[in-house]
């Protein structure tokens, strides 16, 4: 049965996915998808979708949201596939989750055998990176599990080193000191949030953490045709409604990436 999802899935332009048992995804996290979780679910099918698109000179949004909105892309391709599923095993349920998911997806993609976890809390894979969304089906089939990888990312401490706010510790990430999340924060700023913004340079993101990471200098491109048509690199206000409706920042909104466009006096 391992081998047949596995075919479907690549079938349906998953390059890389493992499976878990439910439990392996506990506890879940709290949000209105999680009344989609089958009652008797039993196995996570985990997916990773690598977006790296190369190098971008003068690029002023972070590398995952250069490309077209994952919510979207993620979504379509794995709810073929849980369409797939459900005609082949009609008795069971199988639910998509992509972003707004209850499962602990970086813990559930460890345990599926997709990667390691670095200390910025990203799942790092063999192939790709750390460049990757991800993604799940939950099922009431019972599949059998994937080895999780052993080990960690390493003691470098490369990412610890160069994080410019010391968001990364040793301890786990602070959210409130990450230039990536006080980019995306709704509201007004401290100076100190905008003092860096600015420094960051992005309109959107921080990559810092992903840049130097060993395990990324050589991360294949992604072979998701979705993630390499139409690669946005740069956000500016003259281009905003467009770029709003088909990039993962969208759902943010206009004002906050207006606010941080002027803090950067134009991108």
């Amino acid at each position: 049965m391992r081998e047949s999802i596995a075919g479907w899935q690549r079938q349906h332009g998953i390059p890389l996915a493992g499976v878990c048992e439910f439990e392996q995804g506990l506890p879940l996290l709290p949000c209105r998808a999680a009344r989609r979780v089958p009652g008797s679910a039993a196995s996570v099918i985990v997916a990773a979708f690598p977006y790296y698109t190369g190098e971008h000179a003068g690029a002023n949004v972070s590398r995952y949201a250069m490309v077209a909105d994952y919510h979207r892309v993620v979504g379509r391709l794995l709810g073929h596939l849980a369409a797939e599923l459900r005609g082949r095993f009609p008795s069971e349920d199988f639910q998509p989750f992509v972003d707004n998911s209850p499962l602990r997806e970086v813990q559930a993609a460890r345990a599926a055998g997709l990667g390691i976890v670095g200390r910025n809390g990203q799942l790092i894979t063999g192939e790709y990176g750390s460049y990757v969304f991800l993604g799940a089906v939950v099922t009431s089939l019972r599949i059998p599990p994937d080895n999780p990888n052993p080990g960690g990312c390493g003691d470098c401490g490369r990412c610890l080193a160069q994080c410019p706010t010391g968001a990364l510790t040793p301890d786990g990430l602070d959210k409130d000191r990450c230039r990536s999340h006080i980019t995306q924060k709704k509201g007004a700023l401290t100076q100190w949030e905008r003092d860096e913004i600015q420094a960051g340079g992005l309109v959107w993101g921080c990559d810092i953490c992903q840049n130097c990471c060993p395990h990324n200098q050589a991360a294949r491109p992604t072979p998701i045709d979705a993630f390499r048509q139409g690669v946005e690199p740069r956000f500016s206000l003259n281009d905003m409604d467009r770029l709003l409706d088909r990039m993962p920042y969208g759902y943010r909104g206009p004002g906050v990436l207006a606010r941080n466009w002027h803090i950067l006096g134009g991108g």
